[in-house]
């Protein structure tokens, strides 16, 4: 891997970090462990300010449409974003609006066989986008841009239909965290992938069984953001109660079982990590 210095630095005119390393191959998805994996991503999960505005952004740049929407009265509102199979894209709009910093480093990974499309219509749009050298990527065509309410996406050029590929978690311990997930998750089912480390982040790809990924990414140097309540990921497995017997025995900070539906792990990072039971929610193939 190239030393990654000279883009994994604050683009003060746009308001990116650019991560030159890629989550993943763009041309192949990562191999499945030998033992099929009980677990997938669900969804990246993170907040907004205003919800049509914001749907509008996922539906006319991304090209999603909205597949649910969670109303907890009083609360908050949770439209789904997404392409009707795999993983969705879950914002979540609390009626309190969370004030914290948004991570200056993309938190979900989008898949596009369209990438001059993609990249001409958000910039036609005046959203915020910057484009990776290909001398940094390996040659794969990379972009970033921000949502309206400053969550920064990364798109990156993959043959086929659109896809929600991963979720990136920002960890200050990436040793730390990935062993969080290897015992949470059970050593074969969740699977450390491609590792990236330079002098200004290191970075592990938690592989699932479906070729989508959870990445841990620690920024080397720079102070932690505070974490937000709300979780950040979720993740379906058709092996809840074992998760859930290991989070316990192991003492973890953990919230909620929702009737056996679902349940909430904090991650060494503070990261709120949901877990649900496909048995009882419905889980995409």
């Amino acid at each position: 891997m190239r030393d990654c210095r000279v883009v994994a630095i604050m683009m003060a005119c746009a308001g990116f970090v650019l991560v030159a390393a890629l989550p993943v191959s763009a041309q192949d998805p990562p191999s499945s462990p030998l033992e099929p994996s009980p677990h997938t991503l669900r969804t990246p999960k993170f907040t907004i300010g205003d919800v049509d505005e914001t749907t509008a952004f996922y539906e006319q740049m991304f090209g999603m449409t909205e597949v649910r929407r969670a109303v907890f009265e009083g609360f908050m509102v949770e439209p789904v974003m997404g392409y009707g199979t795999g993983a969705d894209v879950a914002l979540l709009a609390p009626l309190e609006k969370e004030t914290i910093e948004k991570s200056p480093y993309p938190v979900a990974v989008i898949y596009t066989g369209d990438f001059d499309e993609w990249t001409t219509r958000i910039e036609q749009a005046r959203h915020p986008l910057v484009r990776l050298p290909a001398s940094d990527t390996d040659g794969v065509r990379t972009a970033i841009t921000r949502d309206p309410t400053g969550n920064a996406i990364e798109i990156v050029e993959r043959a086929g239909a659109p896809a929600v590929g991963g979720s990136r978690l920002i960890v200050d311990d990436r040793a730390r965290s990935e062993a969080f997930f290897v015992r949470v998750f059970g050593p074969t089912g969740v699977t450390p992938g491609q590792r990236f480390e330079t002098e200004t982040f290191d970075e592990v790809i938690m592989e699932f069984g479906d070729g989508t990924f959870v990445a841990l990414f620690e920024p080397k140097g720079a102070p932690a953001l505070p974490k937000s309540t709300f979780p950040v990921v979720a993740i379906n497995t058709t092996a809840f109660d074992a998760v859930l017997q290991r989070v316990k025995a192991a003492g973890l900070e953990h919230r909620g079982e929702f009737g056996g539906s679902m349940f909430l792990v904090t991650d060494p990072a503070g990261n709120v990590v949901e877990i649900a039971n496909c048995h009882v929610v419905t889980c995409h193939p």
